[in-house]
């Protein structure tokens, strides 16, 4: 391409105004000496031409039938972008320019909206003339950008917005679930037909038992092989009937506190069943989302993900929580920012018992060692060494001062409130997203802050779940060389399949992992990889 042998710098001072109003780029124009290179594709639909690339040519259309085919050997590619120079591009679409100084001033005819029809078989906006334009859909909203297009219409019958003088927005309801096509319709004018299609279909699965093992009276383990869309799948589970009466389910950590990792067939040695928790951080070693264990938080909740709570009296709440965390300093009540996390400039952080690893803060730092609830060190180290037996109270920069001048002996009780709390609550782990409640499917993996590259990723996955009858299910489901994995909602009509009414998924990939105890023998199955936290199935004492 031209762009090898030219050299380019940034138009730091170049400005471009379109009908007077000016114009932002996302990316920025470059500079030869006299002459103005712009990003092709991005200033062209800002003029109203459509560009469509390919390896040897770019090919622009706009106004009613015009269009024209550029080689790219006559542009200059940085990176993954085209530049072309500012005069030939404007020459090609007609454009009149004006410079003035630093300034580049365009005169151009914008499109325009002459009328927006619903029917039956959607919505028809008719234009005067050939523009780019997209699609954008979040929740139940889909919003109809087109560029460089103006409305004539005095009353339409939804709401148009102009986003800036060079975009136009329509706004259109639709139903959650609904997917949305647009199709550009030659004839006198341009017309693009907006219409909704029926929801996403469910994937479609079949599941074959192919083997049960009586691990004892009442927890029976099962493989099975599903058929799916996207091709088989293997699964290994367990269902635990009667489990209330003989079992505890417990949150397991690993041996050396949190900020340590251990495989869970280790950190759950003592229980006849484990089965893989919390996501966490491969940096830092901590758990993402909420932990309790034994009635103390050592995590907080990470946006609304789906956690499973446990209470006293071993009855299980599948959740998606906020969480308040305060301290009562000398009869004031302080809000805490953190809680088992390394600590940031102004703020005061919680550290449990259970913490494992160095406080460092290079801004300057009041830590307060608590047993009891009661003072016992004040001390403004750089470097904090958790003993594991006493909770620290780290406060940085401003935020000292909401530890005022405690002193040794001092009274200092901390309080947390989650919302929704269950009753009586014991212990509680999240991951997510919640799959099933009540027999439906749930999945919002917007909600719950999940990718889509995450959401769709076809990977091993690990589930919590209950039948509608109450039985205790640990599921995972494979991704090796004879199982293709399941993304989230292929999960869901899976865990659905195997009787789940209520389900939560867990961290997968290589976390995923099933152990159980077979006579004399634990069982592994998924990946060993060392992780934050499990939940375990112990024997009730």
């Amino acid at each position: 391409m031209l762009g090898a042998g030219v050299q380019l710098a940034p138009a730091q001072a170049v400005q471009f105004f379109l009908n007077n109003q000016p114009i932002a780029l996302r990316n920025k124009a470059l500079l030869e000496g006299e002459q103005v290179f712009v990003p092709l594709v991005e200033f062209a639909r800002l003029l109203g031409a459509e560009a469509t690339v390919s390896y040897e040519s770019v090919t622009l259309r706009w106004g009613q039938r015009e269009s024209v085919t550029i080689s790219t050997e006559q542009l200059v590619a940085r990176g993954p972008l085209l530049y072309i120079s500012l005069a030939q591009l404007t020459q090609i679409l007609g454009v009149k320019t004006l410079k003035i100084g630093n300034a580049y001033y365009l005169l151009s005819t914008p499109t325009r909206l002459l009328s927006v029809t619903i029917s039956s078989s959607g919505v028809f906006f008719t234009l005067s003339a050939r523009v780019p334009f997209e699609l954008q859909k979040q929740d139940n909203l889909i919003t109809v950008r087109f560029f460089h297009t103006v409305s004539e219409l005095s009353d339409p019958p939804l709401k148009l917005t102009q986003e800036s003088p060079l975009i136009l927005r329509a706004h259109l309801q639709i139903e959650f679930s609904q997917a949305v096509q647009a199709t550009a319709i030659e004839s006198e004018n341009f017309i693009i037909w907006v219409r909704t299609t029926a929801p996403f279909p469910e994937p479609r699965v079949l599941v074959r038992t192919e083997s049960q093992t009586h691990l004892n009276e009442n927890i029976l383990y099962i493989q099975a092989r599903a058929l799916t869309a996207d091709g088989p799948v293997n699964i290994h589970y367990l269902k635990i009937q009667n489990w209330k009466d003989k079992y505890r389910l417990t949150v397991t950590l690993p041996r050396d506190g949190i900020g340590s990792l251990e495989p869970l067939d280790k950190m759950a040695s003592e229980a006849l069943a484990a089965i893989n928790a919390n996501f966490f951080d491969p940096s830092t070693q901590l758990p993402i989302g909420l932990l309790v264990k034994d009635g103390i938080i050592h995590s907080a909740p990470y946006g609304r993900r789906g956690a499973l709570a446990i209470s006293l009296f071993n009855d299980l709440y599948f959740i998606a929580p906020t969480l308040k965390l305060s301290a009562l300093v000398l009869g004031q009540t302080v809000p805490i920012d953190g809680l088992n996390r390394p600590p940031s400039v102004d703020g005061l952080f919680l550290y449990t018992d259970r913490y494992a690893l160095p406080i460092r803060s290079e801004a300057p730092l009041k830590a307060v060692r608590l047993r009891h609830s009661f003072v016992v060190n004040v001390s403004e180290n750089g470097l904090i060494l958790p003993d594991g037996e006493s909770t620290l109270l780290v406060a940085t920069g401003a935020a000292r001062s909401r530890l005022g001048g405690l002193r040794v002996g001092d009274r200092v009780a901390i309080s947390y409130t989650l919302d929704p709390a269950p009753l009586f609550l014991r212990e509680a782990i999240s991951a997510g997203p919640l799959l099933l409640q009540d027999g439906q499917i749930v999945l919002d993996t917007k909600a719950e802050k999940f990718s889509e590259e995450f959401a769709n990723a076809k990977a091993a996955r690990s589930v919590i779940a209950l039948t509608e009858s109450g039985d205790l299910l640990f599921i995972v489901i494979l991704r090796d060389g004879r199982s293709v994995g399941a993304d989230l909602r292929t999960l869901a009509i899976l865990a659905q399949s195997l009787g789940a009414h209520t389900a939560l998924a867990l961290d997968g990939g290589s976390s995923s992992t099933l152990c159980f105890r077979q006579g004399a023998t634990v069982q592994t199955i998924g990946g060993r990889r060392p992780i934050a936290a499990g939940l375990a199935l112990v024997p009730r004492r």
